[in-house]
């Protein structure tokens, strides 16, 4: 049993990555506010101390932040409050080290120790006081997280047995006009599931989402035969671009459902795939009948897709309907995750 595993039922310190630029700037401008407060409070104001103080701090928050990078790759063999006191502990050594060669490099006939312990212990409040921000600020951050991927785990349980039940009654329909087209139907049902719906992933390549609407046409195709015509433009120059699970097939479903199946005489659905460096835009139109068939009773799947992009992408992503006269259009616009 590893380290690791040994401390799994204790919580340990985690914090985020220190070392971004970001945050190497949020450390920075908190110190140096904290040292320009600490002057004000004081009795006198006086430039020069600010620029000593300033530059002192200054290495003690950056040779700490280095320092802590390394110790974060420890920390889940650590329990909570060894993490802590190591970094802590590190922080304070740090700071007193600087403290002292400052201190040398100012004045190496008379020692300050009372001005040294007073700053070393400014830096240990600042230095506790980060690193639970940091620790909380990390909480939340798996918290959403968590959150998120319980949302996401209940959308694809809706979504996913929404596509075998349509697939078996599009099966059920065959059983009974063209049984060999079943059993063949029921074969290609078999193995877009083991190639697409075992996956426990919010993403899987485009190529493989097109491959599962393929999949899932070729179904439609045995049991509509010609009423079902379908156009396929594609320009995808990255096969392997993340997209979220079951995004396009409920749309080519509505499509095929209410703008083919619904209309005596069939129809004809088309379906783009266009890539651009910074996005993928997947694009299914379906036409509407005289009657205004082919573009009502979306319902689950269109709803389910555009409540998981939102999950996902936040605002990063689009869903966006068109109608107009003769045409149903569902277009989704997205970035890379």
């Amino acid at each position: 049993m590893t380290r690791a595993e040994q401390g799994a039922g204790h919580q340990r310190l985690v914090f985020p990555d220190i070392c971004t630029s970001s945050a190497l700037f949020f450390l920075v401008l908190v110190s140096e506010l904290c040292v320009v407060a600490w002057e004000l409070a004081g009795q006198s104001f006086r430039w020069a101390e600010l620029g000593y103080r300033s530059l002192a701090v200054q290495w003690i928050v950056l040779l700490s932040a280095a320092a802590l990078c390394r110790l974060r790759a420890l920390l889940p063999y650590w329990s909570l409050r060894t993490g802590w006191l190591v970094c802590f502990a590190t922080v304070q050594l740090i700071g007193l080290a600087v403290l002292l060669v400052s201190q040398r490099q100012v004045d190496a006939a008379a020692w300050n120790w009372a001005g040294v312990a007073q700053q070393s212990l400014a830096i240990g409040i600042v230095s506790a006081m980060v690193l639970r921000f940091f620790q909380l600020q990390q909480r939340v951050i798996d918290q959403s997280q968590a959150e998120i991927s319980s949302q996401m785990d209940a959308l694809q349980a809706r979504i996913k047995p929404h596509f075998l039940f349509n697939s078996l009654n599009t099966i059920a329909e065959l059983v009974v006009t063209r049984p060999v087209a079943a059993e063949q139907a029921v074969e290609n049902l078999s193995a877009l599931f083991r190639a697409n719906l075992k996956t426990t992933s919010s993403f899987s390549p485009l190529a493989q989402e097109l491959e599962l609407v393929r999949g899932y046409l070729q179904l439609e195709q045995w049991r509509l035969t010609d009423r079902l015509s379908v156009l396929w433009q594609e320009s995808v120059h990255d096969p392997d671009w993340p997209v979220p699970v079951l995004c396009l097939q409920p749309l080519v479903e509505n499509a095929v459902v209410h703008g083919v199946a619904a209309q005596a005489a069939g129809g004809q659905i088309h379906i783009a795939v266009l890539q651009t460096p910074r996005v993928t835009t997947l694009s299914v139109t379906n036409a509407i009948g005289a009657d205004g068939s082919g573009h009502v009773g979306h319902g689950v799947g269109l709803d389910n897709v555009q409540r998981r992009l939102g999950v996902l992408y936040g605002d990063r992503a689009r869903c966006r309907i068109e109608r107009t006269q003769d045409q149903y259009r569902v277009t989704l616009t997205l970035p890379k995750p």
